[in-house]
């Protein structure tokens, strides 16, 4: 993967384009039209029609300043007048820090913006993942996604640790973290279900061993 302070200690430069909408220029890397934005913008939702007619949950890679998200909301209001889902993944926080402040465009609260420093940091997001869950339509933005690919496919190839010491990242709740902190850092969640299953000394974490024997056991 890309290191993460690589991605978000590029400069962001802003040029205007032939329609006099602000154009992101990343790494020398246009992430729009520097002519027309908003046609680009078109032809993007336009290729996208068989994944958008496929469902109403929407992930996109990548948010440039948000012309072919615009238009892609446009398409879903169409296509799902009862509503819709859009999450946009944006590894660099420069990039999102300009976007907000220029604001070239406004979305509605059906989309939302999901931007953080490392891939783990997005799997930790609760929303997100439970969106991820529901396995939506993907639609990788061409310039950002070949600006940052290596960032995106190890987003799309991330796995859960299943080391308890890698896991205490994932786990908000204090009172997990102090009873995963008690045992040895080198078990899995599949080892410390083993080992505790049988255990009277549990108490008030019994619950936790019914959690881990769903998530060995898949159920």
């Amino acid at each position: 993967m890309e290191n993460s302070n690589s991605i978000n200690s590029t400069t962001v430069e802003i040029k205007s384009s032939k329609t006099d909408l602000p154009v992101p220029v990343v790494n020398s890397v246009h992430l729009h039209s520097i002519y027309n934005p908003e046609r680009e913008a078109e032809g993007f939702v336009n290729a996208s029609e068989n994944t958008l007619a496929k469902g109403s949950k929407t992930l996109i890679f990548g948010l440039g300043f948000g012309y072919h998200i615009a238009k892609t909301e446009q398409r879903l209001k169409t296509l799902y007048p009862n509503g819709f889902s859009v999450f946009v993944i944006e590894p660099n926080k420069e990039l999102y820090k300009k976007w907000k402040e220029l604001r070239p465009n406004i979305f509605s609260p059906n989309t939302k913006i999901v931007c953080y420093s490392e891939v783990k940091d997005f799997y930790k997001d609760k929303e997100l993942v439970e969106f991820l869950s529901l396995k939506p339509g993907i639609l990788p933005h061409p310039a950002s996604f070949q600006l940052n690919d290596s960032f995106f496919k190890t987003f799309m190839s991330f796995h859960y640790p299943t080391s308890l010491k890698e896991s205490l990242y994932f786990i908000e709740d204090e009172s997990f973290q102090n009873y995963f902190e008690q045992e040895e850092p080198g078990l899995n969640s599949q080892e410390l279900f083993e080992k505790t299953k049988n255990k009277s000394f549990l108490q008030g974490y019994d619950f936790l061993t019914l959690a881990l024997n769903e998530m060995v056991t898949g159920k």
